[in-house]
């Protein structure tokens, strides 16, 4: 396959397998149903450069419409399948999107005629995951998931005998990119919601050899104790940090997981961990990057990054433009300003750390709070910790939110007296609290823990004190 091209191209090129809802279809039956689906659309008065948008869990409907799409150079809004009514009325009103019908409800007129220019028109439209503010609209162009889905192939080593799983929604990068690169690399694709028993079942009786997903999702996976054996490349994003032993224990269960990095704007699997590497450095997020193309800077702790894989800016309000003033404040000269806090391993390969917005700043200094999270959940009885900053009259201090492995309440002192023993004086810990669970968001590319609830709690229940 060429490297560069459109989606329908990518298809049509395409000796993959596709299992979604029980069926197996070749990729030129696949296209077919797309072709179909795009005239359908045509029928409907929607012309090429259009949004539509589209909510749907995992299955044929949602591979079938998002490149069905894409052939008649419609684009996608992928809505979150977890987005309440109101969240996606509100994102399809700003992203000037038409809502429609999944294909399996629909029926077209005949094969729709080719755009002329595929490969530079609107693909798709995702949205960021921000808790403070309404979710950024970013939007790709057909050229970036394309180029970016043959650079996976090579990077991740994809090949027609692996037998790639989509668990994670492709209403969002993470789900998207490696049903592309799958495509790509003429792998047989099953493409299901995850459900860790039932995906499970799938891994045992598929053979699956390669998955991409987030660290609660293997984590759960794993607590199955079932045989994922088969998967030789478990490629994973760390958004829970207390997970810190999950690469040994998919070691133990002969399953191969390896640390990645990847955000909407520059897609997911935008690097990758060696899968040879021993388990200290494959546990690492960031890793090598995928792209010969990309590259990427540490400018004052922010990771900046540029290559193939780069969205085209982020959607106006209305969807018409480009918001320039918006798109101008994080990318400049070709480079993305991630807002994530990173360090340089080699001028290929870069250590993630955390958000930029997660940084603990302690004593004058920035401190990531996985630095202190690992003294604590390296002590017995801690199953998972966090620990955020707060404001006192004696400057920003960091408290430590703790779970058990028992449920039961953890005794303070011994967790700050280790603190105390390995760590500077500003990083120890002034309080710790033992919760149940950790507040989280369930989104399109995983699990993420709300830092600022934590940190209001900790404020509240340090004022009563």
């Amino acid at each position: 396959m060429n490297a560069t091209g459109d989606i329908r191209s990518l298809l049509a090129s395409s000796r993959a397998t596709i299992v979604a809802d029980g069926i197996r279809l070749s990729a030129s039956e696949v296209l077919e149903r797309a072709e179909t689906f795009g005239a359908s659309l045509l029928d409907q008065g929607i012309q090429p450069g259009d949004r539509v948008a589209l909510q749907l869990p995992n299955g044929l409907d949602a591979v079938v419409s998002l490149l069905g799409a894409a052939c008649v150079a419609v684009c996608t809004v992928a809505v979150n399948t977890r987005y309440s009514t109101a969240e996606a009325d509100d994102l399809i009103a700003r992203s000037g999107a038409r809502r429609v019908s999944p294909p399996s409800e629909m029926s077209g007129t005949g094969r729709a005629a080719g755009a002329t220019d595929l490969i530079d028109a609107p693909f798709v439209v995702f949205t960021t995951s921000g808790t403070t503010s309404k979710p950024k609209m970013v939007l790709h162009h057909q050229r970036s998931i394309v180029e970016h889905a043959h650079d996976v192939v090579s990077r991740f080593g994809l090949s027609p005998e692996d037998v790639v799983l989509i668990a994670l929604p492709m209403c969002g990068t993470f789900g998207l990119t490696s049903l592309m690169g799958a495509l790509a690399a003429d792998a047989t694709v099953i493409v299901e919601p995850f459900d860790a028993e039932a995906t499970a079942t799938t891994i045992e009786q598929e053979r699956v050899t390669c998955m991409n997903g987030s660290d609660d999702m293997f984590h759960r996976l794993l607590e199955t104790g079932r045989d994922l054996s088969s998967v030789r490349l478990g490629g994973y994003a760390r958004f829970n940090s207390s997970l810190t032993d999950l690469v040994e224990r998919g070691d133990q269960a002969g399953m191969t997981l390896t640390g990645l990095y990847g955000m909407s704007e520059i897609q997911a699997l935008f690097s990758l961990r060696d899968p040879a590497a021993p388990a200290s450095e494959r546990c690492r997020p960031g890793g090598t990057l995928t792209s010969p193309d990309a590259a990427y800077r540490i400018v004052d702790g922010e990771l900046q990054v540029r290559g193939p894989s780069l969205f085209a800016g982020y959607l106006a309000e209305g969807g018409d433009i480009i918001d320039a003033e918006l798109t101008g404040r994080h990318l400049d000269d070709g480079w993305f300003r991630t807002g994530d806090l990173a360090s340089a391993d080699d001028d290929r390969t870069f250590h993630y750390e955390s958000r930029l917005g997660d940084v603990l700043r302690l004593g004058g200094f920035l401190v990531a709070p996985e630095e202190i999270i690992e003294v604590i959940t390296s002590l017995p009885g801690i199953r998972e910790a966090q620990v955020v900053a707060v404001e006192r009259p004696a400057g920003t201090r960091p408290v430590a939110f703790v779970i058990t492995e028992d449920g039961t309440e953890a005794e303070p002192e011994p967790i700050i007296a280790a603190c105390r023993d390995q760590l500077a004086r500003f990083k120890v810990p002034i309080a710790v609290i033992t919760v149940p669970a950790f507040p989280i968001t369930d989104g399109p590319n995983g699990v993420k823990i709300r830092l600022t609830e934590l940190r209001d709690l900790a404020a509240a229940t340090l004022a009563e004190t």
